[in-house]
């Protein structure tokens, strides 16, 4: 068996059981954990900028951005220094798992979601990108030994596995992977909100660095303004497209900011003075109201709703105003905190 720290295939395995809100932020932390860093996953998100969505248009894929590019902003911003690399899908060999096992500090995965067997709710959805966290592999019993924090029943609801997986399922399904290059240390106060202001900045400001994609509060109104492309949908694309709108506003983009808004705001309340709770309470209600058109959103889809979709476009750009106020509060709280 190899090992990477003290978490052997089979033994309980120091800060796995924990559920999280994303696959991502919580897999890095469960990395941060087992070194003894504490990290919340509301400030790994926003290290990261992943309020800002990056989106191309013509209602393609809207989200935070690829693995590799969050965890290099993480870096970038003052996080811990992982590296990342794409997983050739003609490769079965682990000797490349194994040597980040052995050399690195803890080991995160990027696998499509069909490779995950150790559970039904994989194997009966469609496949999906899915972060999981790697402890060990034994090449002569073929089996990995992971932890997946974000693990969402047919329900909804998410809970935490930690245990054996099929070491040739993970292999044919890995897209990429990262380590902890270096011994983690922990998050300094002042780099992480000088990096909080200047996402928060782009996001208000639509800056993007990718002329292909529009970003932050310019993302959300381009994607909300394509949901009028839906209503020139056959019944299958309707049906299909509204729910890819549903995922992608709650995973990883509109619902996912508001939680890790509101934790954020708790988090460092006595940093960030009074206005804080009150960021915090209407990220509260800006995550009931991103919930609630969600579920209009998936039960147009369901009845074929044509005649909704200027309703939804409408109630989306309040939300959008919302947010963005939310935000445009925060800043100025972040520079402050920066600053001391």
């Amino acid at each position: 068996m190899y090992k990477a720290g003290a978490a052997l295939h089979g033994q309980s395995v120091p800060g796995t059981g924990r559920v999280g809100k994303h696959c991502l932020y919580s897999s890095l932390c469960g990395l941060l954990l087992r070194r003894g860093i504490a990290a919340a996953e509301a400030d790994l998100f926003l290290l990261a900028g992943s309020m800002n969505a990056e989106y191309e248009g013509e209602l393609r894929p809207f989200g935070p951005g690829t693995f590799g590019n969050q965890l290099r902003r993480i870096t970038a911003s003052g996080g811990p220094a992982i590296r990342v690399e794409a997983w050739d899908p003609q490769d079965r060999d682990p000797y490349k798992l194994l040597k980040v096992l052995h050399n690195g500090y803890g080991t995160m995965l990027h696998v499509s979601s069909a490779a995950l067997t150790y559970h039904q709710i994989y194997v009966i959805n469609r496949a999906r990108g899915h972060v999981i966290e790697l402890h060990g592999l034994d090449e002569k019993s073929r089996t990995a030994h992971v932890s997946d924090s974000f693990l969402l029943d047919s329900s909804g609801q998410a809970f935490q596995y930690t245990g054996a997986a099929r070491l040739d399922d993970i292999l044919g399904g890995v897209l990429d992977y990262a380590w902890l290059a270096l011994p983690p240390a922990a998050l300094s106060p002042a780099r992480m909100y000088q990096a909080c202001a200047r996402h928060i900045r782009d996001y208000l400001t639509g800056r993007s660095d990718e002329p292909r994609f529009r970003k932050g509060d310019a993302a959300y109104r381009a994607f909300i303004a394509d949901f009028q492309l839906l209503t020139d949908m056959n019944d299958q694309e309707f049906r299909y497209h509204c729910g890819e709108i549903y995922y992608q506003l709650r995973i990883g983009t509109a619902l996912t900011l508001a939680d890790y808004l509101q934790d954020y705001a708790l988090l460092h309340q006595d940093t960030l003075g009074a206005e804080a709770r009150l960021i915090a309470n209407g990220a509260a209600e800006l995550y009931a109201g991103w919930h609630r058109l969600n579920l209009q959103i998936y039960k147009t889809g369901l009845q074929l709703g044509r005649h909704r979709v200027q309703t939804l476009i409408s109630r989306a750009n309040e939300l959008a105003d919302q947010q963005y106020r939310l935000l445009e509060q925060l800043l100025p709280l972040v520079e402050a905190a920066a600053q001391d």
